[in-house]
């Protein structure tokens, strides 16, 4: 059966139209995890090194940041997780990263393209797995992070659709997200610099 297809049963005493069943929804209490690698590269090298470097100069801990943030999903929207998803640009198919990202327990990944350097189509992933959960009712809440204001569209449908989005940055996030986007997310929350610092590193020669 699909995800968050809400069950029926029939009307006990008191219906207001007798014969007629009664349409129970099943509460939603899960929340789901959006993580776009391009921002967290970006964002998370200007904080820890004081510049962005390119991804060959980092080196990112997939348990320690995978674990972080479950972790912050969970104390923001006080619910059990559905799944993460993991977006990314890859330019010759999946890194190997990558492919250990996906082999994950409870963790979608999903590729968009590379070109010169800048990822491709990772936006509109993004947006269609946001609205596609709102629009099944799969989840209640959304965790994000990510800082790109072509998301507004897909985070205020699903707003519309009863999701809230949690809006999640990389310090200084005014400096590094859309305002559009911040403005419009339900609750907005930082990862520091001793945070970010446990995940991601610059590599030693």
């Amino acid at each position: 059966m699909p995800e968050a297809f809400s069950s029926q049963r029939s009307a006990g005493p008191g219906h207001l139209c007798p014969g007629v069943p009664a349409v129970v929804r099943e509460v939603v209490d899960r929340t789901a995890l959006f993580v776009d690698a391009g921002y967290l590269f970006a964002s998370g090298s200007k904080l820890v090194a004081g510049e962005k470097l390119a991804r060959s100069q980092l080196h990112l801990d997939h348990d320690a940041v995978l674990a972080l943030l479950v972790a912050v999903a969970g104390q923001l929207s006080g619910l059990p997780l559905l799944r993460s998803y993991w977006y990314d640009g890859a330019s010759a198919g999946p890194s190997p990263a990558h492919v250990a990202l996906a082999y994950r327990p409870e963790l979608k990944l999903r590729l968009g393209s590379m070109n010169e350097g800048q990822q491709r189509g990772v936006d509109e992933l993004i947006a269609s797995d946001l609205t596609s959960l709102a629009q099944h009712r799969a989840i209640a809440d959304a965790v994000l992070l990510s800082g790109d204001e072509d998301l507004l569209p897909a985070v205020e449908r699903a707003q519309e659709l009863g999701v809230r989005v949690h809006l999640l940055g990389i310090a200084p996030a005014r400096e590094n997200q859309a305002a559009a986007l911040a403005q419009a997310a339900d609750l907005r929350q930082e990862l520091t610099h001793a945070e970010v610092a446990r995940f991601l590193s610059r590599r030693t020669l």
